[in-house]
């Protein structure tokens, strides 16, 4: 038996009638359609396989996966091993000094680290042997002072430098900033003083920090470097305080506003590390009737620069912190050098 599945002869049906096409009856509703008479029909192509998309996708996604792996251990690997490699030798080239509170307090300690000199920035200190490029050096005649040696070592982590080009003084690192005072005056010009002053955070009842330390400083170079020049405008500023009515001379200090019982030591020249200063040491009683105790600094910079400096506190507050007065009052020093502006 042949199956001839071969399209029929065209008829010919010019006019349009379709009576000639058999019909083909529909099942009835509900049973299943019977037997068909065969239908000739052009053979159908062959269908491409659908599933051969599906699996080119799946074949690229794991490739993508496996380089993303790559890529992710490549990057892990840099990270943990490559980095650490590169950073740990320099590390250990620069180790951070470390100083106990032990350390500092004794005076052996503090003698040896000032002796070693100061740095015009906390951060950098090239060594006794020089100085930092364009920086001028501590004119001749300084380095013999060598001032108290109660003060704080450089590296006391309990007390913080305040730097400037010329001269470091030293604050307790707990404080913060006290904006509480206007701008200081020079007593032998009264020209305005640059000021910073660090304080506690507890405040007394004039809204001033209880015990703060305060550093200003004006007209740079004034005087010169000489050091004959230096040395007679200290003499100077001693001589115009040692002049000045009892009742005149805290307009000239910064304290915690003064109100009665104004005491004041004579003032005096007084020798620091490579410098010299006018102290005035005072006690009064604030507008609260508060005790309060302070000492001023006035000097001038082997440099020739005039600056003013002290530490003003509650009496109660150097009582809890016995020695944290003098101590700080102590710390002023001269550096080797001053930058170059």
């Amino acid at each position: 038996m042949s199956n001839n599945y071969s399209a029929p002869p065209p008829r010919d049906n010019r006019s349009g009638d379709t009576g000639g096409y058999p019909e083909v009856p529909l099942p009835p509703l509900g049973q299943q359609a019977p037997p068909y008479p065969p239908q000739q029909f052009q053979p159908y192509a062959t269908q491409p396989d659908a599933t051969q998309p599906q699996r080119n996708n799946r074949n690229l996604i794991i490739v993508l996966a496996a380089v993303a792996a790559a890529v992710i251990v490549a990057l892990v690997a840099v990270f943990v091993w490559v980095i650490p490699a590169f950073s740990k030798p320099q590390a250990q080239e620069n180790p951070a000094p470390v100083a106990t509170s032990a350390e500092s307090a004794s005076p052996e300690a503090a003698e040896d680290s000032a002796a070693s000199g100061e740095s015009p920035a906390p951060s950098a200190d090239p060594g006794s042997d020089g100085i930092p490029a364009g920086a001028f050096p501590l004119p001749a005649g300084w380095d013999d002072l060598q001032g108290p040696a109660n003060i704080p070592a450089d590296d006391d982590p309990l007390y913080n430098r305040f730097v400037t080009g010329e001269s470091s003084f030293s604050y307790l690192s707990a404080w913060s900033s006290d904006d509480t005072f206007g701008i200081t005056k020079d007593p032998s010009t009264g020209a305005p003083m640059q000021q910073v002053a660090k304080g506690t955070e507890e405040r007394d009842g004039d809204g001033i920090s209880t015990a703060f330390s305060f550093f200003a400083e004006a007209e740079e170079g004034k005087y010169g470097k000489e050091p004959e020049k230096v040395q007679a405008a200290i003499k100077e500023v001693e001589a115009k305080l040692k002049a000045t009515p009892s009742a005149e001379l805290p307009q000239h200090l910064v304290g915690h506003k003064c109100a009665s019982n104004f005491e004041a030591s004579t003032p005096e020249i007084r020798e620091f590390r490579r410098s010299a200063a006018v102290v005035v040491g005072f006690t009064c009683t604030n507008a609260g009737g508060d005790a309060i105790r302070a000492v001023n600094l006035f000097t001038v910079t082997p440099w020739g620069t005039p600056q003013m400096m002290g530490v003003s506190g509650h009496e109660s507050y150097w009582t809890a912190n016995p020695e944290a007065l003098e101590k700080i009052g102590n710390s002023y020093r001269a550096n080797r050098w001053k930058l170059d502006g």
